[in-house]
């Protein structure tokens, strides 16, 4: 694993509501260009899921594979790895979705379907549950809360968002308040994890009438880790099955390389917002196996704006809850997270305590270097990493 820094000479500015592109891939090593799309030579190639009317979380991921650089063709790998890249990101959808049941999936809709009964769940789910439990967070329990910033994010109209807005509602914010005393209570909703992917979501008496009264059907969801956790899914399926030469990505900040790049150079611009304004500040360039995070309250990148509301005013709504007041915060307006030996969910998890806060802790931050996780973070227009004074 190799990584550099790159600094803007001058910021390249953009009002937050005009989304950015965040990730970019160069390819420095391979001269390739679209004619290799269509001819499968050898090197770097997208790798998109197949049409299908099966949904897939192939929409919220960018992948690019190094085709032809083992013993198989170029074409015949890319027939391969597209086929088992629609397969995962099919499967990845049905297990991690809280919204819909799927018949013969042990999926997040069922598990919250059987709440306080010992059921059986997929795999992947149930590693999930493990180390979201082990991590001691209570992000994932923050369900009700979730749902209603959905609702949130979709409004057109500042006027709309009053029902949904806990920092203009004063109502909404008390029935917050009243709600994350249940889910900052271990005996009022855990996860119980069991051998043989056996799980159980034991609810107190007390949150299900609580439930009952407020029209909370939901206990679990991992609102802003799906992606991070579904990014760590399908990198195993594809290590697990031999392809290690690429970089997956998410378009909300989650991101892969998968290890054996060949030579390739990935690179993340890192960007920084002032206001309402949105400047490039300067690009962390890798090589080899890495897991990046990069959280932002702001949206950035093409499909990120559903999961955010700017308001007229320029405040600016986001995923990112506090699980003691139900409230979005953010300590910076963004942080890049990265490690060669951590997952993202891992890293996410790491970092989320930081950045999910009222103030940036400095030094909570730099700390971070010593579990493998390096960080870097915007302060006076400068590029930080950690705890340093800034990167020249």
């Amino acid at each position: 694993m190799k990584m550099s820094i790159e600094l803007s000479e001058g910021n390249t500015k953009r009002r937050v509501v005009l989304l950015i592109v965040v990730f970019v891939i160069t390819f420095a090593a391979f001269g390739y260009g679209i004619n290799s799309l269509v001819s499968m030579e050898p090197g770097f190639t997208e790798i998109t899921v197949l049409s299908s009317n099966q949904p897939s979380c192939g929409k919220d991921f960018t992948f690019y594979y190094n085709v032809g650089a083992g013993e198989t063709s170029a074409t015949e790998e890319y027939k391969a790895l597209r086929t088992l890249y629609t397969r995962t990101a099919q499967e990845s959808y049905q297990i991690f979705n809280a919204d819909v049941e799927v018949e013969g999936c042990y999926n997040l809709w069922y598990a919250n379907a059987h709440v306080n009964e010992t059921v059986t769940i997929e795999p992947a789910l149930y590693g999930a549950f493990a180390l979201l439990e082990e991590s001691g967070a209570r992000y994932h329990y923050l369900a009700p809360m979730y749902e209603m910033y959905f609702s949130l994010f979709q409004c057109m109209s500042d006027q709309e968002t009053v029902d949904y807005d806990p920092y203009s509602n004063e109502e909404l914010r008390e029935f917050y308040e009243e709600t994350a005393v249940f889910i900052n209570d271990p005996s009022a909703v855990k996860i119980e994890l069991f051998e043989d992917n056996k799980i159980r979501i034991s609810v107190s008496g007390a949150y299900l009438d609580f439930a009952k009264e407020n029209g909370i059907t939901r206990f679990v969801d991992l609102g802003w880790m799906k992606n991070a956790l579904i990014a760590d899914h399908m990198a195993a399926v594809l290590a697990e099955n031999g392809y290690t030469a690429g970089v997956l990505m998410s378009y909300d900040g989650f991101m892969r390389g998968l290890g054996n790049s060949k030579g390739a150079e990935y690179s993340l611009t890192v960007s920084h917002r002032e206001g309402t304004v949105v400047s490039d500040v300067g690009a962390l360039h890798f090589t080899g196996e890495m897991s990046g995070v990069y959280l932002h309250d702001y949206p950035v990148g093409n499909g990120d704006g559903g999961n955010y509301y700017v308001r007229d005013d320029g405040q600016i709504r986001h995923p990112f809850v506090e699980p003691s007041t139900g409230l979005c915060k953010s300590a910076l307006p963004e942080i890049a997270a990265f490690s060669p030996s951590l997952s993202c969910a891992e890293i996410a998890l790491k970092i989320a305590p930081v950045y999910i806060a009222g103030s940036f802790d400095k030094e909570a931050g730099a700390a971070l270097e010593l579990e493998g996780i390096t960080v870097y973070y915007c302060e006076e227009g400068k590029l930080r990493r950690g705890g340093e004074e800034g990167i020249k």
